[in-house]
């Protein structure tokens, strides 16, 4: 429920279209005889209703009578990504299960196919955890907090146009964050130090040093371009220039600012690459702590 909850934040009444999809579950057996189709029919729509009179519930008050209902049955995975297909959709969302320190890094079989199989973008909700699983981050203060990664590939103009498409909360700010490769990866082993001192050597370093800084500034100009392409809430932050590995820098960025949803750009787009997540989202996926906006 703390996807319906979430996903209707994020989206206009005005100019989207909202589709409750529900996957019903298989008929139930009694023993060795099956239990009177009638009945199991019966108690099947009631289960659904109540599912979907309870997620309308969560919503904004002014999509309560606008989201469809789609009930749906089989395989929820491929049916969700079928439904999809039929209706245009331009993304799917989808929850974690977990709720454990561990159990909520731990995709669920259903996000899992529709993460990697989907053709348009998916939102991953996850729940803050605990007694209050329900609760969604960015509710303590009433700050809804984002963060776009931009890696200056064409993902950044998909991410660009998924981010212009939302309809942010009142109360929102956003950051966007480059990472770029460390200088050294790692350091010298001792036996090579002593050449530091070499003159022809220590030269050579300063000039390693002088593009590195050149590259620095010049991340942090793009990233500053990039913002003014970006929603409203985006522009008034300073950029993020982090080095080292892209997805660790993104996520302690989100533990930093206590970001509420992150959105990162997926590689993979032919048939056969979209069944391959991006190394960098794919972790950030399994790992961020927030919610988790996969740009295709």
């Amino acid at each position: 429920m703390a996807t319906v909850s979430f996903v209707g934040r994020l989206l206009s009444v005005v100019r989207d279209e909202l589709i409750l999809a529900y996957v019903a579950p298989p008929l139930p057996f009694v023993g060795d005889d099956h239990l009177d189709p009638a009945v199991a029919t019966r108690a099947q729509g009631a289960l659904s209703s109540a599912v979907f009179d309870e997620a309308v519930l969560r919503l904004p008050n002014e999509w309560q009578s606008k989201a469809q209902r789609v009930e749906l049955s089989g395989a929820p995975g491929v049916q969700l990504l079928k439904l999809a297909d039929e209706r245009g959709a331009d993304m799917i969302a989808v929850g974690f299960r977990g709720t454990g320190l561990f159990e909520r890094f731990l995709l669920g079989s259903v996000s899992r196919a529709v993460v990697h199989s989907a053709r348009v973008s998916v939102l991953v909700v996850k729940t803050a955890g605990g007694p209050d699983s329900e609760k969604l981050a960015g509710t303590a203060d009433g700050i809804f907090r984002a963060l776009v990664a931009y890696d200056g590939s064409e993902f950044g103009d998909r991410i660009t146009a998924l981010a212009s498409k939302l309809s942010w909360p009142e109360r929102s700010r956003g950051w966007a964050i480059t990472v770029v490769p460390p200088m050294f990866v790692h350091q010298l082993p001792k036996w090579l130090q002593p050449i530091q001192r070499d003159p022809d050597v220590q030269a050579m370093a300063e000039a390693w040093q002088k593009e590195h800084d050149q590259q620095l500034a010049q991340a942090v100009d793009d990233v500053k371009t990039y913002q003014e392409e970006l929603p409203e809430m985006f522009r008034p932050t300073e950029p993020i220039v982090a080095q080292g590995h892209p997805a660790e820098q993104i996520l302690a960025t989100i533990a930093r600012q206590k970001i509420d949803l992150a959105i990162v750009g997926s590689r993979g787009h032919a048939a056969i690459e979209r069944l391959l997540v991006g190394s960098t989202s794919a972790r950030v996926v399994q790992e961020a702590p927030c919610s988790v906006l996969i740009a295709r």
